[in-house]
């Protein structure tokens, strides 16, 4: 018995892309030979092995690739070049609406899918209650499937693709629509209900990825370009993307009343743009770097890592205390935590003008929700928290993706210290 699931070998997708519609036509015609169009390749030459009973992760940026890859594994997409071999039943969860009809009900879908998969009507009358039960849209169930939210939508498909116990499980980016504690299940689903499942993630949740995947590949246009260990494959990937922020954005100079050391510049600091600058500014944050766990940043941070914060500031002015603060803040802009050296009873030396100084400020961090989280660096100077000077906000410099190894029910969690449990006499 194979012990692959599935075998890829120099897979390769290629389009031909037009500038005009009217050109496919020109291109055919016999008379013509100027080729019209230029070819891109959404998938090329990928040759990947997944053993049984492997939880696959693959990650990259949207245009990436992945999903192509996923629909020529299933079958919805022919590969232009390459070979494939796939040995088990694969159900695909690829994009919302594919395989039910909208104009029937939840119920009437759940029978048409097995239909299709060969199942007979006592055989899905057998599946119904534990497809209704999973699913949870109550009375929704009974209405067209037209009317569903795209997260409804999304429970009823996971209910009906895992109620037919596949052999290969492909779920692409589809859970994304329901809420936290609808993928909070389906993910315990898939770890604990069908270990012996292979199954391919496609996600943009590192955490799912770090909790559930024995492997990660990272795809950049169209190809692999790495394969390993998941949360190495975290790091990759997050750097990588950094990496071409960081590029993009470190062409901005330095504000010109601003003299810093270059020395100081070369040692992992990245320069401040004064665009994300607000305030006083008579004292300013000029350069800004960071460790996790007395180590460059590997992509991610959770609950307990030690986030040492790292700013160069310059003084326009004499100051006889000064305050230092962040704030969290999580995708959305809502503000998650902070904290200040006032509120902390922490005392700060007095800053002279002319002159740089080197702040390093230390966080532990929280047990939060899995999210994207962006610091906000503060300076103000006075004596009380509800009347200083901000002299200066770096608004969103550091940007943080926290994965978490339990579940967290809410923003974060917060233990129970104690508890009684007396019998009523």
């Amino acid at each position: 018995m194979d012990e692959y699931s599935i075998r890829l070998k120099g897979i390769s997708k290629k389009y031909k892309l037009y500038n005009k519609p009217v050109d496919r036509i020109k291109e055919i015609m016999p008379f013509h030979s100027k080729k019209l169009h230029k070819e891109f390749y959404a998938v090329n030459n990928i040759s990947l092995d997944v053993k049984k009973g492997e939880t696959l992760g693959i990650i990259g940026k949207n245009g990436s690739g992945k999903s192509t890859l996923l629909k020529i594994i299933s079958g919805v997409l022919t590969e232009t070049a390459g070979t494939k071999e796939i040995n088990g039943e694969i159900s695909a969860l690829l994009e919302l609406g594919t395989g039910f009809n909208p104009e029937y009900s939840g119920i009437e879908n759940i029978y048409l899918n097995g239909l299709m998969r060969g199942y007979t009507r006592n055989e899905m009358d057998g599946k119904l209650q534990q497809i209704v039960d999973f699913a949870d849209i109550g009375s929704f169930i009974d209405q067209p499937i037209k009317t569903y939210s795209s997260g409804m939508f999304a429970r009823l498909a996971f209910s009906v693709m895992i109620s037919f116990k596949p052999e290969i499980l492909i779920v692409d980016e589809a859970l994304s629509v329901g809420d936290v504690f609808f993928q909070q299940k389906c993910n315990r689903f898939m770890k604990e209900e069908m270990q012996g499942v292979t199954k391919l993630l496609v996600t943009h949740d590192l955490s799912s990825i770090a909790n559930m995947a024995n492997r990660v590949v990272v795809i950049k246009n169209g190809a692999v370009v790495y394969e390993g260990d998941p949360l190495k494959g975290i790091e990759f990937y997050t750097k990588s993307i950094h990496t071409e922020s960081f590029r993009a954005n470190n062409s901005i100079a330095l504000n010109e009343h601003i003299k810093i050391s270059d020395s100081l510049l070369l040692n992992n600091f990245e320069k401040v743009s004064p665009d994300s600058l607000g305030g006083a500014q008579e004292l300013v944050i000029t350069g800004v770097s960071f460790t996790v766990d007395d180590s460059d940043y590997k992509g991610f941070i959770s609950k307990g890592s030690k986030l040492e914060i790292s700013m160069m500031i310059e003084s326009k002015k004499a100051t006889e205390e000064l305050i230092i603060g962040y704030l969290v803040n999580d995708k959305y802009g809502n503000a998650v935590f902070g904290e200040n050296t006032h509120s902390s009873q922490i005392i700060t030396r007095a800053t002279e003008p002319g002159k740089g100084y080197l702040v390093k400020l230390t966080i532990v961090w929280p047990e939060i929700q899995e999210n994207d989280y962006f610091i906000t660096l503060g300076l103000g100077e006075g004596y009380h928290e509800m009347n200083h000077i901000i002299q200066c906000w770096a608004h969103n410099i550091i940007q943080l993706k926290n994965i978490t190894f339990n579940s967290v029910h809410g923003l974060f969690n917060n233990k129970i210290e104690s508890i009684t449990l007396e019998e009523i006499k």
